[in-house]
């Protein structure tokens, strides 16, 4: 009798820990995926962007969560042509394209080129960060008073957003401002 209750009590703790595996077995695959994915660089996604659009002029650039999709966006400026393309964080495919014929009435950003500028986009964003912490969410190119600069809104870790204007002929900061 004694060895049967050893033999069942044995088998009731092995069950156990082997219903417990499985149900932790069973929550692996979130995991597992999320640690197996990949992201594109921000290179990367420029590349495919511009691909697409058979070249051009990036004259903004961001990073933005649509239905807990991560994506870059990209507006370029080609020819007549302006260009919305949203390439996928992770998987570098093109998510969205949109193409709209300039006319005499839009702004076509007064040839306003990330290859103008002397400071690169990635330098740029290296001194908004040096200036507040955060993370970047979306960069622009903009041309104010003659004046050639990257616009970087960083949002911070306590929930705030953050604005750093960085002069992209020389780094200099020209603005930081604070929203709420």
């Amino acid at each position: 009798m004694k060895l049967a209750t050893t033999l069942l009590t044995g088998t009731l703790i092995l069950g156990g820990l082997g219903a417990g595996a499985y149900a932790m077995t069973d929550k692996q695959p979130l995991q597992s995926v999320s640690a197996n994915s990949t992201t594109i660089s921000e290179e990367q996604a420029k590349e495919i962007a511009l691909e697409q659009t058979n070249g051009g002029n990036i004259t903004k650039m961001s990073v933005d969560t649509d239905d807990r999709t991560k994506k870059y966006e990209f507006d370029i400026v080609n020819g007549e042509f302006e260009y919305d393309v949203d390439i996928d964080f992770n998987s570098g495919k093109v998510v969205e394209f949109d193409q709209e014929r300039l006319d005499s009435d839009d702004d076509r950003d007064d040839g306003i080129s990330i290859e103008e500028a002397k400071l690169s986009l990635e330098e740029a964003k290296k001194l908004a960060l040096k200036e507040q912490a955060g993370t970047i969410v979306e960069t622009e190119l903009d041309r104010d008073d003659n004046q050639l600069r990257y616009e970087i809104e960083i949002h911070t870790d306590d929930n705030h957003e953050v604005n750093v204007d960085i002069d992209a002929m020389n780094g200099n900061v020209l603005n930081v401002e604070w929203d709420d």
